[in-house]
């Protein structure tokens, strides 16, 4: 009897971890889905090998606004998939620093979409909020008396905001950097400043879920 009852026991606790497990990987709602310029196009799973390429590397293989609207084309999808596969989840790049380069161009070039999709994910690899809303406030070129930023966070915020303001970086910019990263890092961090520098312009142009003339949040917590 008693077994019995220590089986449905550890039955009982494996079904509510599971439970626990499903819901932790339930996506988050990155998008509110409003229209952009263009229709978006959201192939059903299994119809089309691009979308489930994009899938697969989306957070429970859900398509966002941006990739409905990368999907009118097929062949910039599957280039924008394979390029930002490698930005995004696969370069050498420390993650804090990696998005605090993303966060940073996107507030340079008012693009809301860019920062909502990426402030989450900052926090999640431990930029602090006070580190968030000094990437979000701080005037391009601008001195922070008292930074809350590590030398190598603060190095690659002026290095974001001369490749993205100035286009030309400074020799001394550069070098302030590169004293932190390896000569592969620094190619990672002219990529990643760069294709940020293009998504921002991308989902502002098409105005992806509406969000062009919405202001770049200001972070208040986490």
């Amino acid at each position: 009897m008693f077994s019995t009852k220590l089986a449905f026991l550890f039955v009982a606790l494996a079904a509510l971890a599971n439970a626990v497990l499903a819901t932790e990987r339930v996506a988050v709602k990155r998008d509110d889905n409003l229209p952009a310029r263009v229709p978006y196009i959201f192939p059903a799973p299994g119809t089309d090998a691009v979308a489930d390429t994009i899938r697969a590397r989306r957070v429970n293989g859900t398509l966002l606004d941006l990739d409905g609207v990368l999907l009118q084309d097929e062949g910039v999808a599957a280039g924008w998939n394979d390029f930002f596969g490698v930005i995004r989840d696969n370069n050498s790049l420390p993650a804090p620093m990696r998005e605090l380069f993303i966060l940073r161009t996107g507030t340079l070039n008012h693009a809301a979409y860019v920062w909502l999709q990426h402030e989450p994910v900052g926090a999640s690899v431990g930029l602090t909020l006070e580190q968030l809303r000094e990437i979000r406030l701080t005037p391009p070129f601008g001195a922070t008396p008292k930074t809350s930023l590590t030398p190598e966070l603060h190095a690659a915020l002026v290095f974001a905001d001369f490749m993205g303001e100035s286009v030309k970086v400074p020799q001394g910019v550069f070098d302030n950097l590169h004293k932190f990263l390896s000569d592969k890092q620094m190619v990672d961090a002219v990529a990643t400043v760069g294709g940020y520098n293009f998504v921002s312009r991308f989902v502002v142009a098409l105005d992806v879920d509406s969000k062009a003339n919405v202001p770049v949040p200001i972070p208040t917590s986490l």
